[in-house]
């Protein structure tokens, strides 16, 4: 993190304890969710290197770190070449569907 200012706490973060095990784990969570959000899209996330943002990635090997949570949706789209939304109510009920069976 050498040179790296530590960002504000995102919107994303209210209610997460301000402690980095937390964080962290708060972190983790998120992209699991993303992560779901993103399936059949042929992108995945990760965490960047700093730990602050985002990887955004495409099995081709196409990527962009995006700097926060809101900046991830966006270069989904622009990844996969498709307008990415996440409070789409067909995605949020796929989603839906996948947690009640236990996928």
């Amino acid at each position: 993190m050498c040179g790296t200012p530590v960002p504000p706490p995102a919107w994303c973060a209210v209610g997460v304890p301000d402690d980095a095990g937390a964080r962290r784990r708060a972190r983790a969570a998120s992209i699991r969710v993303l992560a779901a959000q993103l399936a059949g899209f042929g992108t995945r996330v990760e965490a960047d290197l700093a730990g602050t943002g985002y990887t955004v990635s495409t099995a081709d090997g196409r990527t962009r770190v995006v700097s926060d949570l809101a900046a991830v949706w966006p270069a989904v789209a622009e990844l996969s070449g498709r307008p990415f939304d996440p409070l789409d109510p067909l995605l949020i009920a796929r989603l839906r569907e996948r947690a009640e069976s236990g996928r």
